[in-house]
């Protein structure tokens, strides 16, 4: 079982690409981020935070 593991790890490592792991970060800029996140078939992650 565990080298079954193993593999299925190591195709899933393999198979996303290393483009994907570096995120697109546009700040203050909702239009931008929509209009590429169209524009490249993306999602878009929204990270908000508040100083309280």
């Amino acid at each position: 079982m565990g080298v079954r593991r193993l593999l299925a790890a190591l195709a899933l490592a393999l198979a996303v690409p290393a483009a994907a792991a570096a995120p697109v970060v546009i700040e203050d800029d909702w239009p931008r981020a929509l209009a590429l996140a169209k524009a490249k078939d993306r999602l878009v992650f929204v990270d908000a935070w508040a100083p309280w």
